[in-house]
């Protein structure tokens, strides 16, 4: 070290995503390179370090620091001020501060990395086959914390005492496990157990998961406890394995996702871009939807044209898939329920029949959290679940906002937001509030999140729709669509410029008491405002929401002044024609959504749901097979701010009567929703231009619109890294 007079020390604060990342270890060994002397250690608000050396070397460990962090570390603030100094010689890492306010983000969960898969590949390392192997650059964060700072004693791993072995990997700061707070090995970490109806096998890790395989081969349907939750695996390929589970989660003919053992064996069922490659081997390991290639997998998506696939992102699921290439991956629940997350959850799926046998394990998860689904659509990211592996990651609004809140989300696929200060926290999907289980769920994990953030909320947020589960006149009402067109903006750094908002979806309460959901709504520069531009002419929903289940009752409204469409049976016609006439329990709707439905029954394609949006996922199905060329378009009519859809029903009616082929009029039919969006467009010619709602999933549409909007020289955004559906509009409602 240089002479006292040439020394100096400092002080730094840092504060993001540095905790649970490996930053201290790093920070220790950059000290150890400049022969700085001080020490490191976590705190509430993130990490705090002070370093004692020559002005050079402080220097160089700064920018060394702050160019080179660790992978998983994201810094959000790095402050440094100057201190005095101390009679040290030597760098340290201090036990956690656990005094003052919780500022420092949580890591969301980790995909195992290539080490850890090397570790437990290698017959001569003591992790071989060990199923819960992990080191600072991977494996669970979210799930596992209790409270914060993230320190093995306040996860579920604190009741695991750490093997001589596995603790001298945990203090070596050159280790990659140093205070990897999950850390453990066979001999002192979780182990696995088998649930076999009544009763629970405790042999060894290895011999339950070939048993587990074999169960799996003879086409038994089994539980596979993960980081976030229980998955329901089967073979694809038993027919009979498939319809059973089809029966038992009353899921008749809605996708499941696919689990497969490496890329290689993605690409013998679909087509896959670099960036959905890119996006199947990160650090996320979401499901990723991507184009079949063939017929091969159509028992697990049948309406679809498109298969959601996983790879393997923990050691369990490596191990078993060295004996497997392909499973079906679904979450472990009842219908629509709470994904599964411990033992007494799993015995009543085996008591109902819903599963045969489940391998589960004694590491408890603390915080559910399902598998992420995205896409890529346009060559663009677009996020449909934001969950395990993005939660709970922060989205950094720019500028602080007054007012911190809790926004409380929509019915549907929900999700709920705390915003404090520039930051807004999402939570992890929730699910669809009408089933009484996901209501208490939600209200569960809102506590869980204002404990782990030290939060509590100025006022809370909620959906304007009075029929909402969390609707109360005490708090402060949203627009549903306001709220979508906020979330893009939220994400691209739009708040406070004129935007255009262009929300389709299938239900969202309006300001005049009717069902929204095919709307243009300027939002001048003060975002807290909207304007309702142009919207779909509205028409019924004969019967109310039994229309949303039976789509044929849609296809009598828009068609009612055309001729009936041979797909409609006449007994049929008429009894919901004379709902019509006399108006009983008919809902009034601009719904972009109900409108996809409706002409899906028209074409004849399907007359009754069984799940949410596929009449709307088997027409866009239809449309994707259309190769041919079309030479004129239905016809666009725009009359006194409606966008008019009778027109195009007339003539969408007569092609189906006269025998054009079903995906021909499909196709058609998208046309005509980018055609009318880009005619409203043009008419307005906004500066900025946000698209959001649940019909944005639409592939093909999307598509449309890009091509279209490519001689617009308006600027154009959709959601990428936050939910396009309503799992989005807490994050919208969070800025008002």
């Amino acid at each position: 070290m240089n002479k006292l007079e040439n020394i100096k020390r400092i002080r730094i604060l840092v504060s993001g995503l540095v905790q649970g990342v490996g930053f201290r270890p790093t920070t220790y060994r950059y000290a150890h390179d400049f022969s700085l002397s001080g020490y490191v250690l976590n705190t509430p608000e993130g990490v705090t370090i002070e370093v004692q050396g020559s002005s050079e070397q402080i220097d160089a460990f700064v920018k060394k620091l702050l160019n080179n962090p660790p992978p998983l570390a994201k810094i959000m603030s790095f402050n440094t001020e100057e201190i005095r100094i101390k009679e040290e010689n030597s760098f340290v890492i201090l036990h956690s501060n656990i005094s003052g306010n919780k500022k420092t983000e949580i890591s969301s969960d980790i995909a195992v990395c290539d080490d850890c898969i090397s570790d437990i590949n290698d017959k001569k390392n003591r992790r071989y086959l060990y199923p819960f192997t992990n080191c600072t650059n991977c494996g669970p964060r979210f799930s596992i914390i209790q409270d914060r700072p993230y320190d093995r004693n306040k996860t579920s791993m604190s009741v695991f005492e750490m093997c001589e072995a596995c603790q001298k990997e945990y203090d070596n700061p050159n280790d990659r496990r140093f205070h990897a707070q999950p850390n453990a090995c066979p001999k002192c970490g979780p182990n696995l157990k088998l649930l076999v109806n009544d009763s629970c096998s405790n042999s060894d890790n290895s011999s339950l998961i070939k048993q587990t395989i074999k169960f799996i081969e003879e086409g038994k349907i089994i539980s596979i406890k993960g980081i976030g939750g229980f998955n329901i695996v089967c073979d694809p390929f038993n027919k009979e394995s498939v319809k059973r589970l089809r029966i038992n989660k009353n899921r008749p003919s809605k996708s499941f996702a696919v689990m497969a053992k490496n890329i290689e064996t993605v690409k013998k069922y679909c087509y896959i871009s670099d960036k959905e490659e890119a996006l199947l081997i990160s650090k996320e390991a979401p499901i990723v939807l991507l184009k079949k290639k063939n017929q091969l997998l159509d028992d697990i998506s049948p309406d679809n044209n498109y298969i959601g696939f996983i790879l393997p992102y923990t050691p369990l699921h490596h191990i078993i898939f060295r004996s497997i290439d392909i499973l079906v991956m679904t979450s472990a629940n009842k219908s629509d329920e709470p994904i599964a997350i411990n033992d007494d959850q799993i015995y009543e799926l085996i008591k109902d029949k819903i599963i045969d046998n489940a391998i589960t394990h004694n590491r408890e998860i603390v915080n559910r959290c399902d598998d992420s689904i995205v896409q890529i659509v346009a060559d663009k990211l677009q996020v449909i679940r934001r969950s395990r592996g993005f939660v709970p990651r922060p989205l950094n609004i720019g500028k602080t906002i007054w007012g911190d809140n809790l926004s409380m989300g929509a019915d549907l696929k929900n999700t709920f937001s705390i915003k404090t200060a520039n930051k807004i926290y999402m939570s992890q999907h929730i699910g669809d509030l009408n089933d009484v289980r996901n209501y208490d769920y939600q209200k569960e994990e809102v506590e869980q999140f204002c404990k782990l953030l030290d939060f509590r909320p100025e006022k809370v947020n909620i959906d304007a729709h009075p029929g909402y589960q969390n609707y109360d006149n005490n708090n402060t009402k949203i627009y549903h669509h306001h709220a979508h067109a906020l979330s893009v903006m939220a994400e691209h750094g739009l708040l406070g410029k004129k935007v255009l908002g262009v929300i389709c979806d299938g239900t969202g309460y309006g300001t005049d008491g009717t069902i929204w959901g095919f709307e243009f709504l300027e939002i001048d520069n003060d975002y807290r405002k909207f304007n309702r531009l142009y919207h779909l002419e509205q028409f019924l929903l004969p019967g109310g929401e039994r229309a949303i289940d039976e789509v044929d009752r849609i296809a009598i409204s828009i068609s009612s002044g055309a001729k009936k469409s041979i797909f409609i049976d006449k007994k049929r016609y008429d009894q919901i024609s004379s709902i019509l006439d006399k108006k009983i329990n008919c809902i009034r709707t601009s719904s972009l959504g109900r409108l996809f439905d409706g002409v899906a029954s028209l074409c004849g394609i399907i007359q009754k749901v069984n799940y949410e949006a596929q009449a709307a996922i088997l027409l866009q199905k239809n449309a994707e097979l259309f190769n041919g060329v079309i030479e004129e378009h239905y016809a666009v009519s725009i009359e006194d701010e409606e966008l008019n859809y009778k027109a195009m029903i007339k003539e969408l009616v007569h092609d189906i009567n006269n025998g054009v082929e079903t995906k021909e009029v499909a196709y058609k039919f998208h046309l005509w929703v980018a055609d009318s969006i880009v005619d409203v467009v043009k008419k307005i010619n906004p500066e900025y231009l946000v698209f959001s709602g649940g019909c944005f999933q639409n592939v093909l549409l999307c598509k449309m619109l890009e091509q279209k909007m490519s001689d617009n020289k308006v600027k154009y955004f959709f959601n990428n890294e936050t939910p396009i559906n309503d799992a989005g509009v807490s994050l919208g409602q969070s800025l008002l």
